[in-house]
């Protein structure tokens, strides 16, 4: 808080010492280069100060401020201007890197010049001497109080400043800590997944031959069995085999893409005609459950990867659709260039939803929603895991009970523009 010209009460500074330092006017007009000269002298003497010096303009400058400061002591008012000006002086020190004790012996300097100069202009007269001592000294001990005032009050704005960009700088230190810890989970937790992945794939490699060796020759006499088989019953029996081992093998197979992905063959990819593609391989099971198929696609958007396992994918994200509206409803597939440049497909339906406290798990191997027997909770993990070996991702945008809705993005090439 600035100070006001009531507050300097405490210095007894009365008319009577401004009518008697008035009277110094002349003499402080006569010696005033003498003394400005003297304090130059006395600031070539400290190395602190000197270093101010070595422009001659910054000196000149300074050496006529000293002079008016001078001729300024002979009986001013103290009033809001006269402030302002003392506490400018105090703000200039501190900018220019003055401590308060430079300038607190520039005022004792002053003192020492000016006595001698008040006792010649008392002309013997003590009393008149000591009025004009003690005016001094009040109106520089004023002076000394308004550069302190102002130099503390700038250094406690630039402490307030300070803190607060510590306390901002505390603030993102703590968001980066919470961040990290979040991360850091997420890391462990994604190590584990991936021990479990290798699990899986050790023991897939495993039952894939165990399995899938009796399995063919099961199949194969099926088939050797067809044209022996007579009546519609039977024959519906040894096609609910053939179907059911089918069924096996694509799960051995689908276990073994995620545990153990082959080396992805690289061409360009037009993903509109890859969707259009793979929606019409899937349209009579749409129209025999009623789902209305909705797609908004952008053309020439491609990406370099498998169009196989790209197929893959797409089916998987559309029959996890379909089997969540059993009861019929709206499938729709968005295809656009994402904000980052890249190709994104979102795949949205009208669903039953999937339960709250089983969102962080819908990419898990054997997760699944549907009924016992009708799901091996292996498509969304087998399709999250071609996402990423096309350098893409694939997340859960939302789902509740009015459907879910996934989003794949796919780093994007310019072909056909």
């Amino acid at each position: 808080m600035p100070t006001a010209p009531d507050d300097l009460a405490f210095f007894a500074y009365t008319p009577q010492d401004r009518e008697v330092l008035a009277e110094l006017a002349e003499t402080l007009e006569k010696h005033a280069d003498a003394l400005v000269a003297a304090f130059y002298r006395h600031l070539l003497s400290v190395p602190e100060t000197r270093r101010l010096l070595r422009d001659p303009e910054v000196t000149q400058r300074l050496l006529g401020m000293q002079r008016r400061y001078l001729l300024s002591l002979a009986g001013p008012k103290i009033d809001d201007e006269y402030l302002a000006n003392r506490r400018r002086i105090g703000e200039i020190h501190e900018r220019i890197g003055l401590e308060p004790r430079w300038y607190l012996g520039a005022y004792a300097l002053y003192l020492t010049l000016l006595n001698p100069l008040m006792a010649e202009w008392a002309q013997g007269d003590l009393e008149r001497f000591q009025r004009a001592a003690t005016a001094l000294n009040k109106l520089l001990l004023i002076d000394v109080h308004l550069a302190m005032e102002a130099y503390i009050d700038r250094r406690e704005r630039d402490l307030e400043y300070l803190n607060s960009q510590l306390a901002a700088s505390s603030r993102e230190l703590a968001d980066d800590l919470q961040k990290t810890g979040v991360e850091l989970r997420q890391t462990t937790e994604r190590a584990r997944h991936a021990e479990r992945l290798a699990s899986i794939g050790t023991l897939v490699a495993g039952l894939a031959h165990e399995i899938g060796t009796p399995m063919g020759v099961i199949q194969g006499h099926a088939r050797l069995l067809e044209p022996a088989v007579t009546g519609d019953k039977a024959r519906w029996r040894l096609r609910t085999i053939e179907e059911q081992i089918t069924r096996i093998s694509r799960i051995i197979q689908s276990l073994l893409n995620m545990a153990r992905p082959g080396k992805r063959r690289k061409a360009p990819v037009e993903l509109a005609p890859l969707v259009e593609n793979t929606l019409a391989f899937l349209g009579e099971k749409f129209q025999r459950r009623q789902i209305e198929v909705v797609p908004a696609l952008e053309p020439r958007l491609s990406v370099s990867g498998d169009s196989e396992q790209l197929q893959q994918l797409l089916l998987n994200l559309f029959l996890n659709a379909a089997d969540a509206m059993p009861d019929g409803g709206t499938l729709r597939i968005a295809l656009t260039t994402g904000v980052h440049g890249d190709a994104v497909v979102r795949v949205s339906d009208t669903g039953h939803g999937i339960p709250d406290g089983d969102l962080d798990r819908v990419f898990e191997p054997f997760y699944t929603t549907k009924a016992s027997g009708e799901g091996s909770g292996l498509g969304l993990a087998v399709a999250q895991g071609i996402a990423a070996e096309h350098d893409g991702e694939m997340e859960l945008l939302h789902s509740d009970r009015t459907g879910t809705e996934f989003e794949v993005r796919l780093p994007l090439i310019r072909s056909g523009r």
